[in-house]
């Protein structure tokens, strides 16, 4: 179901033509970067290295293998991009999913790995 790419560490890109490699050399998270990333997936953050480190040393994000594990568990599907975002001290993970040629959102909070929404066409499909 999840392809995996050869690298060991977390990507995220503001934008597709990056090399995802040499981009996350340069920006990778090590506090949150435990898992092979599946191909052509990028890691998007809208906070600031050292908050993201210092929420999940306090255990106010769960690392992406969790997330992983659990929407493996939860949804079929290939995820394409996922989001962290800290709102109003709530952290959530905002992820893109592919399955049968449709985009699937979903979310997550970050430190349960509840989820908190499902929007996309033929749900019922998605779930497990």
């Amino acid at each position: 179901m999840f392809t995996r790419q050869p690298l060991a560490i977390l990507i995220f890109s503001l934008s597709m033509c990056l090399s995802p490699l040499s981009f996350a050399q340069d920006h990778a998270i090590p506090a949150v970067q435990d898992i092979i990333l599946p191909l052509n997936t990028t890691i998007e953050f809208d906070e600031d290295r050292d908050e993201i480190i210092m929420a999940v040393e306090q255990g106010l994000i769960k690392p992406f293998s969790a997330l992983y594990q659990t929407v493996n568990q939860d949804l079929y599907g290939r995820i394409i991009k996922v989001e962290l975002e800290e709102d109003d001290d709530e952290w959530t993970y905002e992820l893109k999913l592919i399955y049968e040629n449709q985009i699937i959102k979903v979310e997550y909070n970050a430190s349960s790995l509840q989820m908190l929404e499902l929007k996309g066409r033929h749900l019922q499909k998605v779930i497990k």
